[in-house]
């Protein structure tokens, strides 16, 4: 398995917060196992190994002394020493390092063995050194009838010695058993344990210390991370965290999120000075247009003026003449009307607006009549009663151009549908007709002025409503179906 490095701060964090509570564990493992070696455990489990060699040599004594019930003439005899050696052997053979005896008041040690001696040869001599000791343990034990244990403590070494008394035949008599524990390294020891201890507690400590760093980390970064995912559009300020390169990193990010707020305002300045001259530059072509559609309705008005002054015997034909002459007029007004809507930018008007679904329905019922006269029917799909915010005359206007573009060009039979729907932050409009669709030559310019396919059309409807929806900083797309063409508005959601 393949050590994988870390990729960020925390997990660098993490790796050595783990490498450090490791080596804590270990170190502490280790003091633990030294501990279990000292001194004083081996003397704690050596104490209890000499109490259970006695206790095993006065249970082998009972029953070697089992059925005889008078003091044997002779303590010295050979057959008694062997027998007594006997069961002292078979009592310490499995305990390691004791040795032991049985001792009689007056007649002093009758055996001794030392089963485990790690020497050459068998040891069978009672060590001269440790006779007092013994012979003051052993008879205190058999005339108190109860166990006495000693220990003398060494420069190098702990002796631990042992008498219980041996009740039967034989009088003042007791049995007793010797271990020595060797102290392991005295002055080194303890400088090693010193050491070894001072060296967990500052792993401990340093792994105590990076886990709070760790916990402390991961809280900021949460934070950052929290207050960056709340943040829209722009980048939002972030508080300081008080941890010294984590505010540097904030400070970087709010100098980004200034430096980006100011180009945004720059971005759209400059968009709405291309705008402007975008607007100034087709006014040019608006104006060849312009020129276009005054020119005929003039002429036409010039030639029935001129017949009316001609036809002097036939009033019919000057009030003819002059109806002719006001329909023309009517439709230079609309013209420049709409020329004016279409070069001037209208500021909206926001205001709360609580049925939406209602201002479709009015829209689809000022047209019913007009649409009805081409057998086309106008469809309201949709029960929207949620409230909202925006210019509803300037939005009732681009409703009503779209309607009128859609009845336009839908043959007789064909059907208008008007729909409303929020997604997300947006209200979505949509003017869906079953007509002829847009001519391909036309689908690049459909939304600037005199752009239309109809000889009779002013082509400045839809550039009237890319007007009104850019101001209420929205947007307008058309979607050409098999069936017919799609207008879809969207505006943005402004609940009131």
């Amino acid at each position: 398995m393949s050590f994988v490095v870390p990729r960020s701060i925390v997990g660098w964090f993490i790796v050595c917060w783990s490498a450090f509570l490791l080596a804590a564990v270990t170190v502490g493992i280790l003091l633990w196992s030294l501990y279990q070696e000292s001194t004083v455990e081996q003397v704690r489990r050596a104490s209890a190994t000499v109490a259970r060699g006695c206790d095993m040599i006065a249970n082998r004594y009972q029953f070697f002394i089992a059925g005889t019930s008078r003091t044997p003439p002779d303590l010295r005899d050979p057959a008694l020493a062997r027998g007594l050696a006997d069961v002292v052997r078979l009592a310490l053979r499995d305990l390691e390092g004791v040795e032991g005896g049985a001792w009689q008041a007056e007649a002093g040690s009758l055996a001794y063995a030392f089963p485990t001696y790690e020497g050459t040869g068998q040891k069978t001599d009672l060590p001269q050194a440790e006779q007092p000791s013994i012979k003051e343990a052993a008879e205190a034990a058999a005339l108190d009838g109860s166990a006495v244990e000693r220990r003398q403590e060494a420069r190098s070494q702990v002796l631990l010695l042992r008498a219980c008394p041996l009740p039967g035949p034989i009088p003042n008599f007791a049995g007793w058993t010797m271990t020595r524990v060797v102290t392991t390294g005295g002055r080194a020891y303890g400088l090693a344990m010193g050491g070894l201890s001072v060296l967990l507690l500052v792993l401990a400590g340093s792994a105590a210390w990076l886990g709070y760093l760790l916990l402390g980390w991961s809280s900021r970064l949460k934070r950052l991370e929290g207050a960056l995912a709340r943040g829209e559009g722009d980048l939002p300020k972030l508080a300081p965290t008080g941890q010294r390169d984590l505010d540097r990193i904030v400070e970087a990010i709010n100098g980004a999120g200034a430096r980006l707020a100011e180009a945004r305002l720059r971005e759209e300045s400059l968009a709405r000075q291309v705008a402007q001259s975008e607007r100034l530059a087709a006014l040019g072509r608006v104006t060849a247009g312009v020129a276009h559609e005054i020119r005929n309705p003039i002429g036409a008005m010039r030639l029935k003026a001129e017949n009316a002054l001609a036809a002097d015997t036939d009033p019919s034909r000057k009030e003819g003449a002059l109806r002719m002459i006001l329909t023309q007029i009517g439709r230079l007004d609309a013209l420049l009307r709409n020329l004016l809507n279409s070069v001037q930018s209208s500021t909206p008007k926001p205001r709360p607006i609580g049925d939406i679904g209602g201002l479709l329905r009015e829209r689809a019922d000022f047209f019913r009549e007009h649409a009805a006269a081409r057998a086309i029917d106008i469809i309201v799909d949709t029960e929207m009663r949620e409230a909202g915010c925006f210019d509803e005359e300037q939005v009732a206007q681009v409703l009503g151009n779209l309607i009128l573009n859609a009845i336009e060009n839908t043959p007789s039979g064909g059907t208008i549908r008007l729909a409303a729907e929020r997604h997300d932050s947006s209200l979505v409009l949509s003017v869906a007709d079953t007509g002829r669709g847009v001519p391909r030559p036309l689908r690049a310019s459909l939304f600037e002025p005199f752009a239309t396919g109809r000889s009779e059309g002013t082509g400045l409807g839809l550039a009237i409503v890319r007007e009104i929806i850019e101001a209420h900083k929205g947007g307008v797309r058309v979607m050409h179906r098999n069936d017919g063409t799609t207008f879809v508005v969207e505006l943005p959601w402004r609940p009131s």
